[in-house]
């Protein structure tokens, strides 16, 4: 076996380029494969670490997309009744309810001569926001009841606002601004990490008004009564919103399990999407194996008419080639799949997550590109058996 890979590996410094082109199309399948895998498996962490620190038992009512929004008096009213046994069946106590409004996408906050990029999520939010989303403060404090009773003039920092703006300061009582709005900040986040390139790092807080328009509701269950909490939301906020006994509700209520749901099906769905880019490219690279093979099988004539006139026989020819096959393969697996955990990896670094690396997906790239290999040596490794010595050695 020893004489099978160093032949290979003369073989391969003999046609340099051609066999290099054939390892780079399969290190490319691989890391196509890998690289989505690895690229998938860090998204899939970050989103069910996220709905962990919320729990499972996590529900938001929202809108549905063509009905009108919940005004922050409907949401209030919500949070009231929520609890209140003479107005409905009440909630288990240990249940908490959260009112909160996205007001802008796109924001610019200022302080002084610095400003952050257009990338702010200003959102309203109640009091009682930061222990239903499972949040932290780094320094400062929330808002009181009196503050979001009153819309007052304070706000809280995401990381990487305060970053931008303070550096390493916490920017406790400084002054920002945005949107014409001047706002003392009381508050800093601890770093959160961003899901698929949107969270609470790039987010300033504001005290929820009464008089928004377009609210959201986030309502964290008591263990073991999700379902439960599910159904009296729902006959809640459908007598709040005034509709009639029997009728299709304007407004959904989504739980974290769906979400997480949803990503497991999207994960199903992107790792057939990189298994077939991968077979595609490896598919043009064996047929592109198979041909520098038979090449090969040509261009060494003498060399195989000498082996057997020495005596060596067919099936060591045939080994020798299917070595050479198998070697570029190798080959190709280990290049495609440093080139998968980079390219996936830097997903997790604009994630802030940690290193990932399916190794199941990596085990399957690997014996893939062994068997692709092993399959496009056969033809040329037969060929070369086949051939006559007494020919071979006419070449001379």
């Amino acid at each position: 076996m020893r004489d099978v890979f160093r032949s290979a590996l003369d073989a391969f410094s003999t046609n340099r380029r051609r066999f290099l082109l054939t390892v780079a199309m399969l290190a490319v399948g691989v890391a196509s494969l890998v690289g989505i895998e690895t690229a998938v498996d860090v998204l899939a962490r970050e989103v069910v670490g996220s709905f962990d620190k919320l729990g499972a038992a996590t529900l938001l009512l929202r809108p549905k997309p063509d009905a009108s929004p919940i005004s922050a008096r409907q949401a209030f009213e919500f949070r009231q009744a929520c609890f209140d046994p003479s107005r409905h069946a009440g909630l288990d106590p240990a249940s908490q309810v959260s009112v909160w409004s996205p007001l802008q996408d796109a924001a610019i906050v200022r302080s002084g001569s610095k400003a952050t990029d257009p990338v702010v999520h200003l959102m309203a939010v109640d009091e009682d926001y930061i222990s239903v989303e499972g949040l932290k403060l780094a320094a400062g404090r929330n808002f009181s009841v009196y503050e979001t009773q009153q819309s007052a003039a304070v706000a809280m920092l995401g990381d990487n606002v305060r970053r931008r703006l303070f550096g390493e300061g916490d920017g406790l009582g400084e002054m920002v601004s945005t949107g014409g709005r001047r706002l003392q900040v009381i508050g800093a986040l601890e770093r959160q990490g961003a899901v698929f390139g949107t969270g609470l790092d790039d987010a300033l807080l504001i005290p929820v008004s009464a008089g928004l328009a377009d609210c959201r509701i986030t309502l964290r269950a008591a263990p073991g009564r999700l379902h439960q909490a599910m159904v009296e939301a729902g006959s809640l906020m459908s007598s709040i919103r005034r509709l009639p006994p029997g009728s299709e509700p304007d407004f959904e209520i989504v739980e974290a399990d769906s979400a997480v749901a949803m990503l497991a099906s999207l994960r199903s769905k992107l790792s057939l999407v990189a298994l077939a880019i991968g077979l595609v490219t490896m598919l043009g690279a064996a047929v592109g194996l198979m041909n520098s093979l038979l090449v090969s099988v040509k261009e060494r004539t003498r060399e195989i008419g000498t082996r057997r006139a020495l005596g060596a026989r067919a099936h060591d020819i045939a080994r020798q080639f299917l070595g050479e096959a198998l070697g570029i393969g190798l080959l190709g697996s280990v290049a495609g799949v440093l080139l998968g955990l980079l390219l996936g990896n830097l997903v997790a670094l604009s994630l802030d997550g940690s290193f990932s690396a399916p190794w199941g997906w990596i085990s399957a790239g690997t014996l893939l590109a062994a068997a692709v290999s092993l399959a496009s040596g056969l033809l040329p490794a037969r060929r070369a058996a086949r051939l006559d010595p007494i020919e071979a050695l006419h070449s001379l």
